[in-house]
């Protein structure tokens, strides 16, 4: 009885599944070369199971892809500048205390572009991806510096 029953839902199965094909039309599925995987269950039901082997890709369609890339991607790809500007109403310590609390950046190299701005006017904080760019620039300047952001290859 146990067999009629497994039967039964075989035949559910495969005719539900070939419900949906048009006549004569071939499932895309089955033009995808198959490899047949045997799985031995604990008890004496033998599982097949047919798994799609990968697509070979071929080297020429890869680099028509990456030849196909915009200059937007390629900008994204280098990351966006954030500048801090010198203002006269910031004390150099806060300057440098928002750098190393908001960016990150160690004593040393905090002082390093608080002190470039102070003397040459702009100093580069770093080079970050977009939305960690637009972080940095958003909180520095609720903290009261002048900051901008600039993509990685406008830098002047």
């Amino acid at each position: 009885m146990f067999s009629t029953i497994k039967l039964i839902i075989i035949a559910a199965i495969s005719l539900s599944a070939s419900a949906f094909v048009s006549q004569g039309a071939r499932p895309a599925w089955r033009s995808i070369p198959m490899h047949h995987v045997e799985v031995q269950t604990a008890t004496t039901t033998t599982l097949h199971m047919a798994v799609a082997a990968p697509a070979p890709v071929k080297k020429d369609q890869k680099q028509a892809v990456d030849e196909n890339d915009t200059d937007e991607q390629d900008a994204k790809d280098r990351g966006w500048l954030v500048r801090l500007y010198n203002d006269p109403m910031n004390k150099r310590e806060f300057v440098a205390r928002c750098l190393t609390e908001i960016c990150s950046l160690d004593d040393g190299e905090a002082y390093n572009v608080m002190m470039k701005a102070h003397q040459v006017g702009i100093a580069v904080i770093g080079n970050y991806h977009q939305e960690m760019a637009e972080l940095y620039k958003m909180r520095l300047s609720g903290e009261g510096l002048l900051i901008d952001m600039v993509p990685a290859d406008d830098e002047e």
